[in-house]
C-alpha cells in the first residue's frame, strides 16, 4: 500500500463516498474501526462466520429484511475474518444481500 493510499483510508473517505473495502491477511481494519468511532461514525464489528451465523438465523425466523436493516444503519460495517471458514452459495447471498443493502441506503 503506498502513502497515499493508507492516507486516503485514514481520512475515511471511503465512508462518506459508500465504498467497500476488503483488507486480506494482517490489515488495520480495526484501527480504521476506532479511527472512525472517534470522528463519531456508527460503527459495528463482527467475524464474517458470527455475521453469517446471524443471517442465516434471521433467514429462518423470517427476518431478515429486519436483521439486514439492522446492519445497514452503520455508517461502517467491519466484517473480520473473511475467507477463515468456507463459506456455501446460500450463505454467501445473504451477505452479497447486506452489502448491497448498505450500499443503496441513504446513511
Amino acid at each position: 500500500m503506498t502513502k497515499t493510499q493508507l492516507f486516503d483510508l485514514e481520512s475515511l473517505r471511503f465512508i462518506e463516498n459508500k465504498e467497500n473495502i476488503l483488507f486480506f491477511g494482517t490489515s488495520g481494519a480495526v484501527k480504521l474501526g476506532i479511527a472512525a468511532v472517534k470522528k463519531r461514525y456508527l460503527t459495528y464489528f463482527i467475524s464474517c462466520h458470527n455475521l453469517i451465523m446471524q443471517l442465516n438465523k434471521a433467514h429462518a425466523e423470517n427476518r431478515l429484511e429486519t436483521k439486514l436493516k439492522h446492519f445497514s444503519k452503520y455508517k461502517l460495517l467491519i466484517i473480520d475474518e473473511i475467507g477463515y471458514l468456507p463459506i456455501d452459495k446460500h450463505r454467501l447471498k445473504g451477505k452479497m444481500d447486506l452489502l448491497e443493502s448498505k450500499k443503496s441506503s441513504n446513511n
